[in-house]
């Protein structure tokens, strides 16, 4: 394939174990858990931590849940998470979600799991953007299990030279394509033309690289990094104004980070 090179193995992570995850679990000091638990409990939200679930009683007026998962690498806050796991397997529609990303940790003390090794370790197709992929099957098998299927160059597709995806998971029992992006502007404000053409761009190859995979996946997740609140609400509204052919059933998580810088430099 025209676009593809193979890149050295990246060193930005320490090569360390994988820790046990589950959906929306993790582990965190004990202050930690408090911490989060007088907060989200303000807001009348959901926190799901080791297993155990501990809900606000108060129930009006009633919001959409506010899932939590701490974990000893990062903490993500997701909107809208039965609604979300909902169209994993819903092979006819797509949406969008937004989420926040705070780590605990810089990336080379992070502990990674097998999968996210994997991607670090194996060459891929090129680009500038590992950390960004790295944390993209991160952050999806902590919070829901993700199991990594293939990497960007294990995935066949004909005719080739097209637009490829960057890995392939399994998240509850449905086979998932993966393409990650990242929503930057070095000068100036993020505006409606920076939102469209980074989505026209990526939810057109993401339509394209469906048709031309011979993996058969069932949908594909468009997972955007973001550095600030303001671009991912600027990326949400330019999305619900696109057309329904580019949109397709992709769902696209717009992830808002925060002390993340790592993930917008060229690593």
């Amino acid at each position: 394939m025209n676009r593809r090179r193979v890149l050295k193995r990246n060193s930005w992570f320490s090569p360390r174990g994988p820790d046990l995850g589950s959906p929306l679990t993790g582990l965190s000091s004990k202050s930690g858990i408090e911490e989060f638990t007088s907060t989200v409990c303000a807001k009348n939200v959901k926190l799901h931590i080791s297993n155990t679930q501990q809900t606000c009683e108060k129930q009006k007026p009633r919001q959409n849940p506010l899932n939590i998962y701490i974990g000893e690498n990062f903490t993500v806050r997701l909107y809208d998470w039965f609604r979300f796991t909902s169209l994993i397997k819903d092979n006819k529609n797509g949406a969008i979600f937004q989420c926040d990303f705070r780590p605990l940790k810089k990336p080379m003390d992070m502990s990674l799991s097998a999968g996210a090794l994997n991607i670090l370790q194996v060459p891929n197709a090129g680009g500038s953007s590992i950390v960004s992929e790295v944390l993209s099957f991160e952050m999806l098998q902590r919070c829901f299990r993700a199991k990594l299927y293939k990497t960007e160059m294990e995935v066949s597709y004909f005719p080739e030279g097209g637009s490829i995806t960057d890995y392939v998971c399994d998240m509850f029992n449905t086979k998932i394509g993966v393409s990650v992006t990242r929503a930057i502007k070095f000068h100036g404000e993020y505006v409606h033309d920076d939102a469209e053409h980074l989505l026209m761009k990526k939810l057109k190859g993401i339509v394209q690289s469906s048709r031309n995979s011979l993996e058969k996946w069932s949908k594909q997740i468009l997972h955007v990094w973001s550095p600030n609140k303001h671009t991912a609400n600027v990326i949400t509204q330019v999305y619900n104004n696109l057309p329904d052919d580019v949109k397709s059933n992709t769902v696209v998580i717009v992830t808002t980070t925060q002390a993340s810088n790592f993930i917008y430099k060229n690593r």
